[in-house]
């Protein structure tokens, strides 16, 4: 990846618009209504569901990296698989493929597609899941999740001009047969296939579109259960239920509008007359509406979400004070920021992390984080004062010849934006934290946007400054191989020899309890070299009307999915 699933700093929309992900293996669904309607219920004549507006950052399923992206072309396109969450966990359910093989040494995966049409109504054949491929992996176009593809047979070398396209280990057999072969057995490879860059591709109306394809959704064409009606980037987004799709007579819902509300207040209030379906909540809304849900107004999800926030440190260049390659100087910075209080103060929610894996991530058929210590918490609880945090990064000063007896002449830089009320209360946090415990200055430079502050990340003139990612698929590997020596995720500069080796090691092993200790070890040196601090795992809090029936939030993959959902008693 050249660029990162982010969730992408935006803090304000992650307080304000908490759906982006579902409910994960430890979630709480209050309210009158189940997330499963029964069949035999009759749905409304009007069936529009109104939702927040998630702005895609492309039209071209390749090119997919982010969470709004994945959300509205999961409407759109269906792929082999798809995600299903009945409220409890994710399940993976048949799609454009009815049916699949594996052979018996994990290799060579048969699917055979049911018959489906593109919008235009032509057929979806099984050329087009091998074209998506091959284009996904074609290094000129640098898609960022090119690397999804590298668990195919020849995926890599291809990517890197060491193999020929017919190399590559995947075929159709026939129009409705495909087969991929693989490098070596992935047990997480069916959930990798749910997302969104595996889905097929038209060759000859990308050719016709040009550059048009991935900025204008009228060039392109859908085989998923909606189409696009019509859209205006940062107003509006409105799905129309597409009848060439294979299953349309079970896509209840006639029209989706995803509408941008900027005010929360605003957003509040829709919600609250219904002309909002589903909604996030802030924190002076969320005790409000949790006792409304509790009376049986609407429902409440509140879950635990595949993501964690965590500061970067500019390992590039060392950052604008050179400090940042030493590792005793990262991990005093790591330290000096009291986590219990960034949580139930500052955000009044989220869990403290110290590990990088978040909660809700499963190892075989357990949890990770339950069976795998959180590598920071041992050392948070030894530097826990400034004296001994003032003692490490002196340490760090001296390995770099910069140590000093006034701290406070040394001046790092924290990269961020947002001039909002909220946002500088978050800034001087950080800036009282670090101050105060290490004894040095803190310059915040706040860019005006995000599109500024992505700009200044990528001059490398900052120190640290936090980000976020959330998990693509079930497995630790999602969050771990980020931070291999020149991974397309790595913007941090990191570079160890000894997690490189074990990161590789894991493409062969498929014996579950090997794989967690390797996983542990490498989340071990990755912290220890404080390559990056986590902060806190993210959680949902979302409310949804007692009449919207069978609406999704899958842990992986979409915020939300509507495929399923109807009106019924509004």
């Amino acid at each position: 990846m050249k660029r990162k699933r982010l969730l992408g700093m935006l803090m304000a929309s992650v307080l304000t618009l908490s759906i982006f992900a579902g409910c994960g293996n430890k979630t709480t669904n209050e309210g009158s209504a189940d997330n499963n309607a029964s069949q035999t219920q009759t749905s409304d004549s009007e069936q529009v569901l109104n939702l927040i507006m998630l702005d895609p950052l492309t039209w071209d399923v390749n090119a997919c990296y982010d969470s709004n992206s994945t959300t509205v072309l999961g409407a759109v396109y269906e792929g082999l698989v798809r995600i299903s969450n009945d409220g409890t966990k994710d399940t993976i359910e048949p799609a454009g493929a009815e049916s699949w093989e594996t052979s018996e040494d994990g290799l060579v995966w048969t699917f055979k597609l049911r018959d489906n049409k593109w919008s235009d109504g032509e057929d979806v054949v099984a050329q087009h899941y091998v074209d998506s491929v091959i284009r996904l992996l074609n290094a000129e176009s640098a898609f960022p999740y090119a690397f999804f593809g590298f668990d195919i047979k020849n995926g890599e070398a291809f990517y890197n001009g060491e193999a020929t396209a017919d190399e590559v280990g995947i075929k159709a057999l026939d129009e409705k047969t495909l087969e991929i072969t693989l490098e070596n057995p992935v047990p997480y490879f069916l959930s990798k296939l749910s997302y969104t860059v595996f889905k097929p591709v038209r060759l000859d109306v990308i050719e016709a579109a040009g550059d048009a394809y991935a900025t204008d959704y009228t060039k392109g064409v859908f085989n998923g259960p909606f189409v696009i009606e019509g859209y205006e980037s940062g107003n509006y987004i409105k799905f129309a239920k597409n009848e060439n799709y294979w299953d349309s007579e079970n896509v209840k819902l006639e029209t989706v509008n995803m509408t941008e509300i900027k005010e929360f207040a605003t957003q509040a209030q829709l919600f609250e007359a219904k002309q909002l379906d589903v909604s996030g909540a802030t924190n002076e809304y969320v005790e409000k509406w949790m006792k409304a849900a509790e009376e049986g107004q609407f429902q409440a999800n509140i879950s635990e979400a595949p993501s964690v926030f965590y500061i970067e440190f500019n390992q590039v260049n060392g950052g604008s004070t050179g400090l940042m390659s030493n590792q005793k100087v990262r991990q005093a910075i790591a330290y000096s920021l009291d986590r219990e209080e960034l949580t139930s103060e500052l955000y009044g929610r989220y869990t403290p992390a110290y590990g990088f894996v978040p909660g809700v991530i499963n190892i075989g058929d357990d949890l990770y984080r339950d069976v795998v210590e959180e590598p920071m918490k041992a050392p948070s609880e030894k530097y826990n004062t400034p004296e001994a945090l003032q003692a490490l990064l002196h340490e760090g000063l001296k390995e770099l010849g910069k140590d000093t007896d006034d701290l406070s002449t040394i001046e790092i830089t924290y990269l961020t934006y947002g001039d909002s009320e909220l946002e500088k209360q978050r800034q001087e946090w950080w800036k009282q934290q670090i101050e105060n415990n290490l004894g040095i200055k803190v310059n915040v430079q706040v860019e005006g946007d995000y599109a500024l502050f992505t700009a200044a990340k990528n001059q490398n003139k900052h120190d640290i400054l936090m980000s976020g990612w959330t998990a693509d698929y079930n497995d630790p590997m999602t969050f771990l191989d980020m931070w291999v020596t020149g991974g397309s995720n790595n913007s941090v500069g990191y570079s160890s020899e000894e997690y490189d080796t074990l990161i590789n090691s894991l493409k062969t092993e498929n014996d579950e309890e090997k794989r967690k200790e390797t996983y542990a070890k490498a989340e071990e040196v990755l912290l220890s070299d404080m390559a990056i601090a986590p902060l806190f795992y993210r959680d949902n809090r979302s409310f949804k009307h007692n009449y919207v029936k069978d609406f999704q939030m899958p842990v992986f993959g979409p915020s939300y999915e509507f495929r399923w959902a109807h009106i019924e008693g509004k």
